[in-house]
């Protein structure tokens, strides 16, 4: 969190510079190019830290920006995939595995050499298992609840 207070305040600093500066032998760098590559990084590192803070729906709002308007391609996929691993997110009250397993898929689709692709297709397997797992124990539960009707209604009968 210091690095970004710091970064910003450099950036802010260096606008309030007037009068002439000598460049020779500076290296200088557009304000455009520069302002691309370092606002989309900062705000992947600052929601990194809303990920490590529990704001989970601050950091995939981050997140969603950062992949749909990075320079880079390379930042825009991490992005992206840093996206799906909040909806996955195993402390994220507002976890979306359905959604998770869009996004992870979406990556793949997009970026399918990436360094990061072998994962996210492990997250896809493991996403989808989970789900059906989860049908599959739905589907237990109403079977447990029609069995228990019907012990009690043959116990009733029994009875009689």
């Amino acid at each position: 969190m210091k690095k970004i207070i710091i970064l910003i305040a450099i950036i802010w600093l260096s606008g309030c510079a007037t009068g002439d500066v000598p460049t020779a032998g500076v290296l200088t760098v557009p304000e455009k190019q520069f302002q691309d590559v370092t606002v989309p990084e900062t705000q992947f590192q600052a929601a990194a830290v809303s990920v490590k803070e529990k704001r989970y729906k601050e950091a995939a709002d981050a997140y969603k920006k950062i992949s749909a308007d990075a320079p880079s391609a390379q930042l825009a996929a991490d992005a992206l995939f840093e996206l799906a691993l909040v909806h996955a997110h195993h402390d994220n009250p507002q976890r979306d595995y359905t959604q998770a397993t869009r996004l992870f898929s979406e990556f793949v689709k997009r970026y399918p050499d990436n360094r990061r692709a072998d994962e996210a297709r492990t997250w896809i397997s493991v996403l989808k298992t989970v789900q059906e797992l989860k049908k599959q124990n739905e589907h237990l539960n109403e079977s447990i609840k029609e069995l228990k009707k019907l012990d009690i209604l043959h116990e009733e009968r029994r009875r009689k």
